[in-house]
């Protein structure tokens, strides 16, 4: 039997429903465990009153079965004191197993309840709650402003695509405040940890498609999937792993979420390229980004984040399968799931976008009033700013245009709470090398006297072709996000697709401001030496 309640309706019950409760209960639990689905009318108003106010208070964090419907074990209430601590069988005095289940399904604030002993067998398991390190404060977005929220609020939505921000502030604020691009050094983004489906395992060509994701609870890795490294530096077409289960429709819980012997709930990204300098490195909007540094100047730049702003926890530079690991999330139901706009900007401002993704049709008259006689895809300062603005012809910034989607389609969440710059700008070094013939890791013109510590980085097989993609790895957003196989722009939406090879061992992604092959799938190869059109991106996570 089903019955709808209105939320307003529970809490006005809900005092003198617990008073019931007390008294009522543990015949209603003998019921249960004798007859379970029939229960009185009135038995089941109190369990279910009892169920309702316990969903409606933990919404953003409560485990979800299969969209807006919700499964809670009588074990919840009473755990969580929305019941009596201990029911005991009126009858025998015994302690009574509290394993029975309610079945909640919520629309527009009106809930429907179900007796189910199974409930349903396809659980959603809600994103891993953003681990904040020291001087870390979290944003929301008003719809003009960014401002200062509270843990306790609902300051992000990943079923929306509305990804955790945190920013780290040169000036003190309250819950709130409004928060200025001037006032932030730091800018991250909340990746939290998940599982997905292995949808091209076979290491062929597949179109572009949703993949599909599940979140995974605290550090639990729930994958069927399992890799370690196998790295040759003797044959160019050996891949870099070996896999067990690694099946087409099996789950994977993604390598990104492992740190050397470490298990993270998730991972801090920069929502923008680095900018600053290397003894000062910031991540902020509408600033030129840092460039012309080698691998491993950019490398201890960012590994410096975390004492010079006190983060006490682990910074360091975005690793090959991070990328991966975003790029993932956004191309599922929880981001953009399509190719980002790509960010025009030819002197590197952070956060720009084109209106457009790269290598496509770029109607300038419509997308840059100011400059409508030009032809060109790209200008210094980019057309559109990450949250909507229109950048005028001399780089001033302007009213927000009426289709804001025009700048935050630059994102991976097509919205402003998602990661930019990952389409164009500068291409960003990241830290995945190719070992020499040697097997043994190779530096090239990176900088490394010494090979950094093992965690910090992604070793992939030597080879001398820069299209024997089979050496990439499950997860890292090279071979398995093939279009054309063998191609040199044959990534998905014929992005770069350039792997390591010869003396380019180190991997770049997300390819230039005027790529016709930029995107949030393109990769390429590069010395690790110091260039002008190159920039990295920062990471972030809790160390145990």
């Amino acid at each position: 039997m089903k019955k709808g309640f209105t939320l307003a309706e529970l809490i006005g019950v809900v005092i003198i429903l617990a008073l019931i409760a007390l008294l009522a209960f543990p015949p209603i639990l003998n019921s249960i465990r004798k007859t379970k689905g029939e229960l009185s009318d009135a038995s089941k108003e109190i369990l279910y009153s009892a169920t309702g106010l316990y969903v409606s208070e933990n919404l953003n964090d409560f485990p979800k079965y299969n969209g807006n419907t919700y499964c809670v074990t009588l074990n919840d209430l009473v755990t969580n004191e929305y019941l009596p601590t201990k029911v005991y069988d009126a009858t025998t005095g015994e302690e009574i197993s509290l394993d029975s289940k309610v079945e909640v399904k919520v629309e527009n604030d009106s809930y429907t309840y179900n007796m189910n002993n199974e409930c349903v067998e396809d659980i959603y398991v809600p994103p891993n709650k953003p681990e904040l390190l020291d001087n870390m404060v979290p944003i929301k977005y008003n719809g003009t402003n960014w401002v200062v929220a509270s843990e306790s609020d609902k300051w992000y939505d990943y079923d929306a695509k509305e990804w955790a921000n945190a920013v780290v502030l040169n000036t003190t604020k309250k819950v709130g405040d409004t928060v200025s691009e001037s006032e932030i050094d730091l800018w991250y983004v909340w990746i939290p940890r998940y599982k997905y489906q292995l949808f091209n395992a076979d290491n062929g060509s597949v179109n572009e498609q949703e993949i599909q994701i599940k979140f995974e609870s605290g550090t639990s890795s729930t994958g069927t999937v399992s890799c370690t490294d196998n790295i040759s530096g003797t044959d160019g077409t050996t891949s870099s792993e070996t896999c067990t289960n690694a099946s087409n429709g099996n789950w994977y819980t993604h390598p990104a979420f492992t740190l050397g012997t470490q298990e993270l709930t998730g991972f801090w990204v920069g929502k923008f390229e680095v900018s600053g300098s290397t003894s000062k490195i910031t991540i902020k909007p509408n600033v030129t980004s840092l460039r012309s540094q080698t691998v491993s100047s950019f490398f201890t730049a960012i590994q410096n984040i975390n004492t010079t702003y006190s983060l006490n926890g682990d910074s360091h530079m975005m690793k090959n399968m991070e990328w991966g690991a975003v790029s993932y999330l956004s191309h599922s139901k929880y981001g953009i799931n399509e190719e980002v706009y790509i960010n025009n900007s030819s002197s590197y401002y952070t956060g720009r976008s084109g209106g457009n993704v790269g290598g496509s049709a770029n109607t300038v008259a419509t997308q840059y009033p100011s400059n409508s006689t030009s032809s060109n895809k790209y200008y210094s300062y980019g057309y559109y700013t990450y949250d909507g603005k229109i950048v005028n012809y001399d780089g001033s910034i302007g009213d927000y245009v009426t289709d804001r989607t025009l700048g935050t389609k630059a994102s991976t969440t097509g919205n402003i709470y998602g990661v930019y710059d990952m389409s164009g700008g500068a291409w960003e070094y990241v830290m995945g090398n190719m070992v020499n013939s040697s097997g043994a890791f190779y530096t090239s013109n990176a900088g490394f006297s010494t090979p950094p510590d093992s965690i910090y980085y992604d070793s992939y097989t030597y080879g001398t072709s820069s299209t024997t993609h089979g050496r990439g790895k499950l997860g890292d957003a090279t071979k398995e996000t093939l279009k054309i196989f063998g191609s040199t722009n044959g990534g998905w939406y014929s992005d770069y697709a350039i792997f390591p090879s010869s003396s380019d061992s180190w991997f770049y992604r997300g390819g230039g401001y005027n790529g016709s092959y930029a995107g949030l799938f393109g990769f390429d190869h590069y010395t690790g030496g110091s260039y002008s059109n190159d920039s990295a991106r920062a990471v972030a996570c809790v160390r145990g």
